[in-house]
């Protein structure tokens, strides 16, 4: 149920109307439910919890209360969408910095810190009435409890509230990364693509990482070499044979 509804006039796009819901199945189910009526780019849809939160590759995202889910409607080009997923990480980044806790970009868009993770995106390209749309789904460990995570994700996950031992305002939080993603979004739609690609490389940890992608035309093992300006992963193997990788999970190796 939608509970409150929230104006920002000073921001660009990003953020600038928001709607609060106690719970939903997930925020970027909503969001693309909302999209069959007349809505704003840049509406954000944020819940206390997600009963069926969603992340890559059709993983779960577990979503007890106590977390910052949100789902932001964007209308990029769509030839430069998959970009947009990725430079979405760096606001993602800055705002858990902000809170106290220096995060690193796990690529594509998950936020880590020293080995677990703390935030993560989903962002969903659908079209509607023949226009192109990018939901792009946030989830931040703000104050949840990890012991209400399943115990398989518990020893891979952490919180705000674990790592600074303060509770941090879901609020103030949402407030800051719209904020930030309000000024990412600005500039990549004025931006040349490579100068982003740069700020992000910046923010990617997986860059000099031993590690191991699952693609979907299978594992490659090897050493994350670079992130081209198009948003791939570049693994050099044992054979020192570059592979640009577009979709795929990381491991990253000992």
């Amino acid at each position: 149920m939608k509970t409150g509804e929230f104006q920002n006039a000073q921001r660009k796009i990003a953020g600038r109307t928001i709607w609060h819901y106690d719970a939903v199945e997930s925020t970027n189910d909503t969001m693309k439910e909302l999209l069959e009526t007349e809505v704003s780019e840049g509406l954000v849809v944020w819940a206390d919890r997600q009963a069926a939160g969603k992340g890559r590759h059709g993983r779960s995202w577990a979503s007890p209360p106590g977390g910052l889910y949100l789902s932001v409607l964007l209308r990029p080009k769509e030839a430069h969408a998959q970009i947009l997923g990725l430079l979405a990480g760096m606001p993602l980044v800055k705002t858990l910095r902000h809170f106290g806790v220096f995060a690193v970009l796990k690529w594509p868009n998950d936020a880590i810190f020293q080995g677990r993770k703390l935030a993560g995106i989903l962002s969903e390209g659908v079209y509607r009435k023949d226009t192109y749309h990018v939901v792009l789904g946030v989830g931040i460990n703000t104050n949840l409890d990890l012991e209400r995570l399943p115990p398989d994700v518990q020893k891979r996950a952490t919180s705000l509230k674990r790592e600074v031992n303060l509770f941090v305002a879901n609020e103030e939080c949402l407030e800051y990364f719209l904020e930030q993603l309000d000024d990412v979004y600005s500039r990549y739609r004025h931006t040349p693509t490579p100068l982003m690609m740069k700020e992000y490389r910046g923010a990617c940890g997986t860059i000099g990482k031993q590690v191991s992608v699952q693609t979907p035309e299978g594992k490659i093992v090897g050493k994350a070499f670079d992130v081209t300006a198009a948003g791939a992963l570049v693994v050099l193997d044992e054979h020192e044979k570059r592979h640009e990788i577009v979709d795929g999970t990381v491991e990253y190796l000992a």
